[in-house]
């Protein structure tokens, strides 16, 4: 059995114009080839998108070559062809270029004609998808993936698709451009603001990629997720070393979840220096939290010292344990000064001559650096026992897992990848865009009358 399609044109003329796209055969008795193949439906797209776009671009030359103040006929000064990357492959249009008329506007000479109606040579659907499916995939996967399915060139590679992910996140960084870093106005003109909503919880946490420049050393990122009672949670991603800005940033992502000047936030973090920087001045009415996760963990590095010191002086290990458990339990009531002066006494006791324990420097310096730990983030070390009562958040488990979902399934792990800093902070831009799913709707900002469902197909 035979099968022809064609396309019929109806132009704004009320001209009609039919054009065959395809011709094939298929057999009857073989049930597994009923239907278009993968291989007829690319062809079929790629076919039918040149005829289209063709056509397309020829009405826009006949109506757009006349001058628009005199509509005389601009003279040629010859013949080029524009290359077209789209979903259903390369198009190549011919194209005019025209000599300005003396009465036009036009600040050069000469122009290309189709310019203004093509300034991007690639279309946004194809940016989308190797943004959206590049951000979950390596670019190579993200290549083989499309040509699996669609009749993209052969020439796209994953350089191509790495170049237009940079350039996208480019353009999102740009929208960051004066943006304030913190809440402005009045307090006396907050308090006319509407009743806010719920209170929102932020959890910010760090994360190591390997390096490209130096392929034994890695470099931090900083990765956070915002809790809404009432809206969809969002994440955020970056490299410090390439936002000097960072609380634009995250004021920005607040902004999107609806925040007001008059809301209550709640901040969460590992205490680290540079994710503390990121919340203070911010807004007034936040409330900086130390994660108690970040906490228990130091403490439990110490447990294990102090199980092994057993073995070798019984008697100081039971008592290192007795304080560590002390200390632990002010921590969590938010006793800080007797949490420290447990923390000594721990110091005092295994800083002892007598003490057998092969470990004891580093036992020391871990207790060093948990009293450190301590006094740089007193300030925000709550009472967490009264948190738990009261069903208030206290630990960022869910950065955790944000960190996992936005970094480490992406960059480490099985991919085994090394970053520049520049493009990591890019890919994170990507990513959380994507995965917050904001990504269609920047489509549909920059590129007004195009509709973009979350699949990415354009909707009817």
């Amino acid at each position: 059995m035979k099968f022809k399609l064609q396309l019929i044109i109806d132009d704004e003329h009320g001209q009609t114009q039919i054009e065959d796209i395809i011709q094939f055969d298929r057999n009857n008795e073989l049930g597994y080839c009923a239907g278009l193949s993968l291989q007829d439906s690319k062809q079929l797209l790629k076919t039918l998108q040149q005829k289209i776009i063709l056509h397309q671009a020829k009405m826009y030359t006949q109506s757009h070559r006349a001058c628009p103040c005199c509509h005389q006929l601009q003279r040629i000064k010859g013949h080029h062809f524009i290359q077209f990357r789209t979903l259903f492959g390369t198009v190549v249009i011919p194209s005019l270029r025209l000599y300005s008329c003396k009465c036009s506007p036009n600040p050069t000479k000469t122009f290309s004609l189709l310019q203004s109606w093509l300034p991007e040579h690639i279309s946004p659907e194809l940016q989308y998808l190797e943004t959206k499916w590049a951000s979950y995939m390596s670019f190579n996967k993200t290549v083989e993936l499309l040509q699996d399915v669609l009749p993209i060139s052969a020439t796209h590679n994953d350089h191509t698709v790495r170049n237009h992910l940079h350039k996208i996140a480019k353009r999102q960084e740009s929208e960051l451009e004066g943006k304030p870093q913190c809440i402005s106005g009045c307090v006396n003109e907050w308090e006319k603001l509407p009743k806010p909503d719920k209170p929102i919880t932020v959890g910010m946490d760090g994360g190591y990629v390997r390096s490209w420049n130096n392929k034994k050393d890695n470099f931090e990122v900083i990765v956070g997720k915002s809790l809404s009672k009432t809206q969809p949670a969002k994440r955020f991603g970056l490299v410090p070393s390439m936002d000097d800005k960072p609380q634009r940033r995250l004021l920005h992502v607040l902004k999107e979840q609806g925040m007001q000047e008059n809301q209550q936030i709640t901040f969460l973090s590992d205490g680290a220096e540079n994710v503390r920087d990121m919340q203070f001045i911010m807004h007034p009415e936040s409330e900086q939290v130390l994660d108690w996760f970040h906490v228990t963990m130091r403490l439990t590095v110490l447990a294990q010292c102090a199980k092994g010191l057993i073995h070798s002086d019984p008697e100081a290990g039971e008592e290192l344990n007795r304080h560590l458990e002390s200390s632990k339990w002010y921590l969590w009531h938010g006793n800080v000064e007797k949490a420290l002066d447990m923390l000594e006494e721990c110091y005092c006791l295994c800083d002892q001559d007598n003490i057998r324990y092969k470990n004891q420097k580093k036992l020391l310096k871990y207790l060093e650096e948990l009293t450190t730990y301590i006094k740089n983030n007193r300030h925000i070390i709550p009472n967490y026992g009264e948190r738990w009562r009261y069903g208030e958040t206290f630990t960022t488990s869910f950065v955790e897992s944000t960190v996992n979902e936005v970094v480490t399934k992406r960059m480490v792990k099985k991919q085994q990848m090394q970053w520049t800093a520049q493009g990591a902070h890019y890919l994170l831009q990507a990513r959380t865009a994507t995965l917050n799913g904001d990504l269609s709707k920047q489509f549909e900002r920059w590129y007004p009358g195009l509709q973009m469902r979350d699949d990415g197909m354009q909707t009817v």
